[in-house]
């Protein structure tokens, strides 16, 4: 193949990829959520100002301060969020108007929690961070020990109960 006949093929490409862009919205669902998760803790700028939609349960996040964050979480592997090698939680600090069920058997492994759709979008691309005692090998709050977690804030702009939550997997690894 000729060196111009490569280089137009090249620039081909280009536009054809540069036309295709992102999308004007975001819908995290159980097949998408770790994925779409872990792609905007990489590179959030591209999730700013576009809104999208998750299922999560609510989780009260406190800090080794006392200060406490309800979020919206969905529990998943290690490697995002906390640092210990165990599964960690996933999600956003949400901010919002209205009224946020309490978290309900937040340290079970249980898939009975306070189950929520959220609509809305990333309020910042800067992560707040946040240091939490750690937990042991028996799940039990170690307070001689601490670690960082990152989280972003989420505004919320729309929040349904879900009262039917069966169709939902308590933890997501795809």
């Amino acid at each position: 193949m000729k060196k111009s006949a490569i280089i137009l093929l090249i620039i081909v490409l280009i536009f054809s990829l540069a036309a295709c862009g992102t999308p004007d919205r975001y819908d995290l669902t159980e097949d998408t959520f770790f994925y779409l998760m872990t792609h905007l803790q990489l590179y959030p700028e591209q999730y700013l100002g576009k809104p999208f939609t998750f299922d999560c349960f609510t989780y009260r996040l406190t800090d080794t301060q006392g200060r406490e964050y309800l979020c919206g979480v969905r529990q998943c592997s290690a490697g995002i969020g906390c640092k210990c090698g165990k599964d960690t939680i996933i999600g956003f600090i949400l901010d919002y108007d209205g009224e946020i069920p309490e978290p309900r058997h937040q340290s079970d492994s249980s898939p009975d929690k306070s189950w929520i759709h959220l609509e809305g979008q990333l309020a910042s691309a800067e992560k707040d961070a946040f240091d939490i005692y750690a937990y042991d090998a028996e799940g039990k709050i170690n307070y001689d020990t601490t670690e960082s977690i990152y989280f972003y804030h989420y505004t919320v702009e729309s929040l349904t109960v879900i009262e039917d939550y069966s169709g939902l997997n308590y933890y997501v690894d795809k």
